[in-house]
């Protein structure tokens, strides 16, 4: 199954909008670290979320609940696009 990540500016706001998503029926899988080299900003947290059907929803209602992700990523056999 696919993985996507979500990325958060802090860990309060990963923790945040897991507890959301949570309370909407959408199960995230962990609220870690951005992988080294990602983001280019150096910090930041991310959720981590399996098939793409489960993202796109998380993805609306974070939105509809005035949290801004700041981006979504793949998991590919060598990386993420």
């Amino acid at each position: 199954m696919e993985e996507y990540l979500i990325t958060a500016r802090s860990v309060t706001q990963a923790q945040r909008m897991a507890q959301l998503l949570e309370r909407r029926g959408v199960r995230t899988v962990v609220v870690g670290r951005v992988p080294m080299g990602l983001t280019g900003k150096g910090s930041g947290y991310v959720l981590r979320l399996r098939g793409q059907t489960r993202t796109v929803a998380a993805m609306r209602l974070l939105r509809e609940a005035g949290y801004e992700p700041a981006q979504r990523f793949s998991r590919q056999d060598v990386g993420y696009r």
